[in-house]
């Protein structure tokens, strides 16, 4: 991966605080928000960091979309269009939303699981 790619993805790492939490259930009320996974371990983390990566791909496409949309409804249907994208990239890498989302939490409370995680996104 090239440096300027690499330093994309860090940078987005830390503005999107490790892309937030995604916001698309597929299931209503079935699937928790959060998984509870304080101590991920490391499969699960070179998941999350293939995740974030491809999260971050997909944001980075849909901020264009985003700031060119012309009213609050564009707006709101860009971002759902995107966060679709997002879930099924991370569902594609064999996670799930509640998963990534724990994971997430996990991350932004805990600055040495943060630096691990830069450290698995930069590669």
């Amino acid at each position: 991966m090239n440096q300027v790619l690499k330093g994309f993805l860090a940078a987005s790492v830390i503005a999107l605080g490790l892309a937030g939490p995604l916001t698309v259930a597929r299931t209503a009320g079935a699937q928790a928000a959060y998984e509870a996974v304080d101590q991920p371990t490391d499969e699960q983390l070179q998941r999350y960091a293939a995740a974030v990566r491809k999260v971050s791909a997909v944001a980075a496409e849909y901020q264009p979309k985003l700031e060119a949309a012309q009213d609050e409804p564009a707006k709101q249907a860009v971002r759902v269009e995107a966060d679709q994208k997002m879930v099924d990239q991370v569902e594609a890498g064999g996670m799930s939303v509640a998963e990534y989302n724990g994971i997430s939490r996990a991350v932004r409370e805990n600055p040495e699981l943060r630096q691990k995680v830069e450290r698995l996104v930069g590669k």
